[in-house]
């Protein structure tokens, strides 16, 4: 079942979505969940680099909560020019979550 979320959106907010709609010819709410859930996918990721960088999180818990694999996280950390900083220990953790 779906909840009902209500937001009020800027008036810049609002211009850019009636030309998205214009564009997409989609219906308002199927568009906004779309920009939504993009938008999500990436601040998780972001987040996930973040706490990655600073050594928060391991590399495999980093792509859990971005919601990836351990090898698309690692071609994400590669493109963000992120230092890997790991250990074999990691690397031997990492491996065998990923093989669950």
């Amino acid at each position: 079942m779906q909840k009902v979320i209500s937001i009020r959106p800027t008036t810049e907010i609002e211009r850019k979505l009636e030309r998205l709609i214009g564009i997409d010819k989609a219906e308002r709410s199927a568009l906004i969940r779309r920009i939504l859930d993009t938008g999500i996918n990436e601040e998780l990721k972001k987040r996930a680099l973040e706490l990655f960088s600073d050594k928060k999180v391991s590399l495999a818990k980093a792509a859990e909560i971005a919601g990836i694999s351990v090898r698309e996280m690692m071609d994400l950390i590669r493109e963000k020019g992120i230092s890997l900083h790991i250990s074999i220990d990691d690397i031997r953790g990492d491996f065998e979550a990923a093989m669950k």
